[in-house]
């Protein structure tokens, strides 16, 4: 397992990073929706909360792929079984050996942080590295129509080479889980997801440039 970024310590409670005693001015989910519609952003309060929430169910899905990962116990409410049962078994998550799971990561030149849900490597082959986020969604149907984490995952590339030089990524996936359905979507880091970074990143500084970045 990666050794966590020295000195970068989250704060779940607020979703603020610190780094090297400073606060970091942003993070990855605040680039990428900092020019939601009115309408997108009252969706998404809606069904936020609520045992049936998104927030329930995402947070209970990634608990369990983290436990998973780890190899480490883990007990979930069986209203996520159909998430979490076909999620573990799909073959994404077979014969891989686990190199980071929640880690945290900061760009070195540029305000801002986040979180890559994991980081394996084939256990038969560990020059094949994986970078992925986990996306969970309320319906079988939905699962197809879920929108690839592009951006998402090539700013956790961007950061992990800057902290990690000598590993590769050689491929970014989204995985989308929704009860008893899963998609993994795969993407080149450098041609699909990097340059989906970067495009979100200058358009968020454009739209920022009064501040002090």
């Amino acid at each position: 397992m990666l050794k966590p970024i020295p000195q970068l310590d989250f704060y779940p409670d607020i979703h603020r990073y610190r780094w090297r005693g400073d606060w970091v001015l942003h993070n990855v989910s605040e680039v990428l929706s900092f020019d939601m519609s009115p309408f997108k952003r009252k969706m998404i309060d809606k069904y936020r909360d609520g045992e049936d929430g998104w927030q329930a169910r995402g947070n209970a899905v990634h608990a369990a792929l983290d436990a998973f990962l780890r190899d480490e116990p883990h007990i979930h409410n069986d209203r996520w079984s159909p998430w979490i049962d076909a999620l573990l078994g799909d073959p994404v998550f077979q014969g891989i050996e686990t190199m980071a799971t929640e880690y945290r990561l900061v760009d070195r030149f540029a305000s801002v942080a986040g979180s890559t849900d994991f980081l394996i490597r084939f256990a038969d082959d560990p020059s094949f590295v994986i970078l992925g986020d986990l996306k969970t969604v309320s319906s079988a149907k939905a699962v197809s129509g879920r929108e690839p984490a592009l951006a998402q995952l090539g700013a956790y590339t961007k950061m992990l080479q800057q902290h990690h030089p000598k590993i590769s990524v050689t491929e970014c996936v989204t995985v989308v889980s929704g009860p008893g359905k899963v998609k993994v979507r795969r993407h080149s880091p450098q041609d699909e997801c990097l340059t989906a970074w970067d495009y979100a990143w200058g358009r968020f500084e454009a739209a920022h440039s009064q501040f002090d970045f």
